[in-house]
C-alpha cells in the first residue's frame, strides 16, 4: 500500500516537471491590448475608422486620418487627448463668420446681430453689467428679445 501511495506522488511528480508552469505561460502582456479602434469624422482629410496604438492621442489619431483640412476649426479640439477604444472624434468647420460674445462684446458689434439695433444692444449691455450672462438662452430676459428674435440670433452669439 505505501509502495502504491509513493508511486501514485513520483508520477504526479514527475508530470509536473514534465509540464511548462503556468507562471511561465502567461504574461502581463498577453492581457494588453496592442491596438484599438477610433473613428474620424468631419474636417479631416480620409474621415474613417482607423486601428492606432493603444495609447495614441488625438494628434496621432488626426495624422493616421491625413491631417486637418483647411477648414477644421482645432480651438476646441485637445490634441493631447488620448480616446477610449471604439471612440469618434468629429473635428467640425470653422464658422463662417466669427461669433459675437454677448458678455464681452461692444454696443457696435451687437449692433450688427440681426434684429439688433443700438437700443437692444445697450440693454444687452445693462443687463450684463448686472447679471453677467451664464448662459445663452439668459439673453431672452432682456427686454425686447423673445423666442422669435433670439432663435433668429442663437447661432450667431457665444457667452
Amino acid at each position: 500500500m505505501k509502495q502504491g501511495i509513493i508511486g501514485s506522488l513520483l508520477a504526479v511528480l514527475f508530470g509536473f516537471c514534465l509540464l511548462p508552469s503556468v507562471a511561465n505561460t502567461w504574461t502581463p502582456q498577453d492581457f494588453v491590448r496592442l491596438v484599438k479602434t477610433v473613428e474620424v469624422k468631419g474636417e479631416v482629410a480620409a474621415p474613417g475608422v482607423y486601428e492606432v496604438a493603444w495609447d495614441a492621442d488625438v494628434e496621432t489619431i488626426l495624422a493616421a486620418a491625413g491631417g486637418a483640412g483647411e477648414e477644421a476649426d482645432l480651438s476646441g479640439i485637445r490634441l493631447s487627448q488620448i480616446v477610449a477604444n471604439e471612440s469618434v472624434i468629429v473635428i467640425p468647420k470653422k464658422s463662417e463668420q466669427p461669433k459675437i460674445s454677448i458678455n464681452s462684446a461692444s454696443l457696435e458689434e451687437l449692433d450688427t446681430l440681426d434684429g439688433i439695433g443700438p437700443a437692444i444692444a445697450q440693454r444687452i449691455i445693462d443687463y450684463r453689467e448686472e447679471h453677467p450672462f451664464s448662459s445663452l438662452e439668459e439673453l431672452k430676459n432682456v427686454k425686447g428679445i423673445g423666442d422669435k428674435l433670439y432663435d433668429k440670433i442663437k447661432d450667431s452669439i457665444t457667452l
